[in-house]
């Protein structure tokens, strides 16, 4: 029985990965409010601007990272087909052409970049369009076929949300802790991505995909993923103390990182593949709930 064509709307959407984009695109979210939180009702900006400078970095930060996950897929249209997980995408799938998804994504990816650019300050523009293009570039061309690596290296692309939301608010990019805000993702996306992979080890090495699992074995990426939560106690503490974060941040950042770590560590006892994908899907809400901590305590700032 053969599958109905999706529309073309759909296709597009597909091809922008909409759920990965919007996870780290809220960040860049988290980023102008704790801007404006703690400096920027100071310096004249009002929660209008808050939400005209949020809308600004949600739409433009998924515009290009949604452009750049179309130039991913038609980059790996040779092996998408040889993993089960990737094998319905468009392009594979013959809903779209190579070519056709290509032009999607760069002209999604430059409208992003444009709307980040030329609606708020160019120094955020820039930092997007740095992202974008190392994702596509160092990340998708250069690393991913060549390291285990890869996702660790690679994870900057995806990090920088917190620090364009800051610097499109503010247009300052010397502050210390948008930056340590990009130090938190760059720690998690390893053990975030890891978690995933060793649910999907097969998939990586029937693709010929050095991911760590396929080259260094499950237990190395258990120790990885254990390692990897572990600095994101002291990340949480270099944040509390170095970007004048409140007791607020501090404990509650110190509860999440230490629950994520003994989850990490539970993985490494039980070797278990749902525990795997269970602590995959814990990722996702560690980043969010310790974000959402980090804007409620500027609100509320109470330093140490």
């Amino acid at each position: 029985m053969s599958q109905t064509r999706p529309s073309l709307l759909k296709i597009y959407w597909i091809l922008m990965k909409p759920r990965v984009v919007v996870l780290l695109q809220a960040t860049a979210i988290c980023g102008v409010l704790v801007y404006d939180l703690r400096e920027g009702y100071d310096n004249g900006r009002t929660i209008l601007d808050s939400i005209w400078t949020s809308l600004i970095v949600l739409l433009g930060g998924s515009l290009a990272s949604g452009g750049s996950m179309a130039i991913n897929m038609w980059y790996e249209r040779d092996i998408d087909p040889l993993m089960e997980r990737t094998e319905k995408r468009p392009i594979p799938s013959g809903y779209i052409s190579p070519n056709h998804a290509l032009t999607f994504g760069l002209l999604i990816c430059a409208s992003g970049i444009g709307l980040v650019t030329f609606l708020s300050h160019k120094e955020a523009g820039m930092i997007t369009a740095f992202s974008a293009f190392f994702y596509v570039f160092i990340y998708t061309m250069l690393l991913k076929r060549r390291t285990p690596h890869n996702i660790v290296i690679g994870g900057l692309a995806g990090s920088t949300p917190p620090a364009i939301g800051w610097v499109a608010a503010s247009g300052q990019t010397e502050a210390i802790l948008p930056w340590l805000m990009v130090l938190i993702i760059f720690m998690w996306t390893p053990p975030h991505f890891w978690s995933l992979t060793l649910s999907k080890r097969k998939d990586y090495g029937e693709a010929g995909v050095p991911m760590l699992p396929v080259v260094k074995g499950e237990d190395v990426t258990r120790n990885h993923i254990a390692a990897y939560t572990t600095s994101l106690i002291a990340t949480t503490l270099i944040i509390s103390f170095y970007g004048n974060t409140g007791v607020f941040f501090l404990i509650t950042g110190m509860l999440l990182s230490g629950y994520f770590t003994y989850c990490a560590f539970s993985l490494r006892k039980t070797k278990s593949e749902n525990d795997a994908w269970d602590l995959f899907k814990f990722s996702n809400i560690y980043l969010y709930s310790l974000f959402i901590c980090l804007v409620i305590d500027s609100a509320y700032l109470i330093e140490l």
